[in-house]
């Protein structure tokens, strides 16, 4: 009976490596979006890719202030830097393709560095604002 529990305990055990390192290696594979817009990587970029590129200078600052936030906010933990830092730039381009309207420049004021609640507070207004229109 002894020898049962630590065959199923033993194995339960690898299984949980088996699906730690799984992850690991599916996490390797995939590359975020930011960092193809990393700003020190311009740097190792030859001039003539540099010609081809459109960089947008106002991208370019807000990823850094988003790293510089992330890593404040999360020092040790780059999977939720990684993730919160994609998920603001997804943000932020949506913002960059509304219009430029009162309730957009507002959700601007209020949420500088937030593009996400941006994002959702703007979209909230509307909806609100077609319903009782």
């Amino acid at each position: 009976m002894k020898n049962l529990k630590h065959i199923i305990s033993s194995a339960l055990f690898l299984l949980f490596i088996f699906i730690a390192f799984g992850s690991m290696e599916d996490k390797k594979d995939k590359v975020s979006s930011y960092q193809s817009l990393d700003v020190s990587s311009a740097s190792d970029t030859h001039p003539q890719e540099l010609a081809t590129q459109s960089i947008d200078p106002k991208k370019e600052a807000i990823i850094i202030k988003l790293k510089e936030k992330a890593k404040k906010d999360w020092p040790n933990d780059y999977s939720t830097q990684e993730y919160w830092i994609n998920t603001e730039l997804e943000a932020y381009d949506h913002m960059e393709t509304i219009e430029d309207n009162p309730i957009k420049r507002q959700a601007q004021r209020d949420w500088p560095l937030d593009f996400s609640t941006q994002k959702y507070w703007y979209e909230q207004q509307v909806e609100a604002k077609n319903r009782i229109e």
